[in-house]
């Protein structure tokens, strides 16, 4: 399965979509909001993963309400209110690796949507970010300390906003 679109050169966020023949994906934006925020993890797991950079995204807002085995996962949601905003990392991955994600994410329960994102110093640009699928989504639940607290600590690493950071610290857990 090829993945259906191209996206930025490694040269940045601000940088044009381009492939080497139709069809096939030369890099990918990703927008990582949770745990794939932690450059190390994600790393282990998809080695060609770039970060480009941390970035907003208006109109959305976060939810721990993705169910799992564990408890509530965390996923944005979209609210259409402009000053609803997520922030998070953006990575830049190869058609291959991009692939992997899009399984595993949608494995998990989640489903891809296309977004403008916008950086510190650049102008809106696209990535994907993943949502919760409808039938998913359960407002009851709530995170785990253990999948909260190295989401909390992602953000930090990655110069998220402080006050933003402090909001998530501030979720409520399911064992506290």
């Amino acid at each position: 399965m090829q993945h259906p679109r191209t996206l930025a050169q490694a040269s940045g966020l601000g940088s044009q979509p381009h492939s080497r023949a139709p069809g096939i994906v030369e890099a990918v934006r990703f927008f990582a909001v949770g745990t794939n925020m932690n450059e190390e993890l994600l790393r282990n797991w998809i080695p060609s993963a770039e970060r480009l950079g941390i970035a907003s995204l208006s109109g959305f807002t976060l939810r721990w309400h993705k169910r799992s085995s564990e408890g509530g996962k965390l996923a944005p949601l979209r609210t259409g209110h402009p000053d609803d905003v997520v922030w998070g990392v953006v990575y830049e991955v190869d058609g291959h690796a991009w692939q992997q994600i899009d399984e595993a994410q949608r494995g998990a329960g989640y489903r891809e949507e296309r977004v403008a994102i916008v950086g510190p110093q650049v102008a809106e640009h696209d990535a994907s970010v993943y949502v919760a699928r409808a039938e998913m989504i359960d407002d009851s639940i709530m995170p785990t300390r253990s999948y909260r607290d190295p989401i909390v600590s992602a953000a930090r690493a990655n110069g998220l906003p402080a006050e933003y950071v402090d909001e998530l610290a501030r979720t409520p857990v399911a064992d506290s």
